[in-house]
């Protein structure tokens, strides 16, 4: 195909915003993380942190360069919204791991960034070739923990719209790519295979709901299960309960 700098432009801006921003709402709207691997956004996180790094050496466009920066960053607060609804850590604890997090993110980006960098100048393309085909291998890899996880529940509990959202990235971020210059195979690998195993969601989600047990996981934990908030008021009713014991057996309250 040939090129076409307003087409890749314009693909690429597309799926920054579909394959960055779905992740942001996950945990917010329903106050919970259950039924979403933590293993998965881990893995998730990595293989974005090597892709953004494989992208900004290779010199793709600008919009599919900060794209897995978004990425990585939604992913991360993901997991801190897993630390906070599921775990019930403090946000001392919440906002240590995210800066050990993040420090550990910038570090290791930087230095990939620079040995990729190295890579392509030296006309070492076995390297290149290995470290932009790792970041598919990590993201495919999150998306098994998820799939054990829908499979144990009888239920995908990601939203609808997260993952029509991923797929129209991975659709129209491998467009661009067919818009460059020439086309990035290796960096189309991400996409695809993302798109692919978005696909089985969709087909067990389906396989699901067929069987009457979609969704049916979350609500039984939402029933059984006490939510932060709960947690917190219970834990002030304690408080005053105990106040008031306290100064009813003390006798110079009398």
């Amino acid at each position: 195909m040939a090129y076409n700098k307003a087409a890749n432009s314009a693909f690429a801006w597309l799926g920054l915003v579909f394959w960055s921003f779905q992740l942001a709402p996950q945990g917010n709207r329903r106050k919970s993380t259950e039924g979403v691997s933590i293993v998965m956004l881990y893995l998730w996180f990595a293989g974005n942190m090597f892709y953004g790094a494989y992208a900004l050496a290779d010199n793709l466009y600008f919009g599919l360069v900060i794209q897995p920066q978004l990425f990585a960053l939604f992913t991360l607060i993901n997991i801190m919204q897993v630390y906070w609804y599921r775990y019930k850590l403090s946000f001392v604890s919440v906002a240590a791991a995210s800066l050990v997090l993040c420090i550990f993110y910038a570090g290791l980006h930087v230095g990939m960034w620079k040995a990729i960098d190295a890579a392509i100048r030296r006309d070492q393309h076995k390297a290149v070739e290995f470290m932009g085909v790792l970041p598919a291998v990590l993201i495919a890899l999150g998306f098994f923990p998820e799939f054990y996880v829908c499979v144990s529940e009888q239920s995908v509990e990601m939203s609808n719209v997260f993952i029509a959202f991923d797929i129209l990235g991975g659709v129209f971020s491998t467009i661009s790519l067919a818009f460059d210059h020439t086309f990035d195979y290796i960096a189309s690998i991400t996409y695809l295979i993302v798109v692919l195993l978005d696909l089985v969601l969709v087909a067990m989600k389906i396989f699901f709901s067929v069987r009457s047990t979609q969704g049916l996981a979350h609500k039984q934990k939402q029933g059984s299960e006490p939510g932060r908030e709960e947690l917190v008021l219970q834990s002030k009713v304690d408080m005053r309960t105990e106040a008031c014991t306290d100064n009813a057996s003390d006798p110079s309250t009398a």
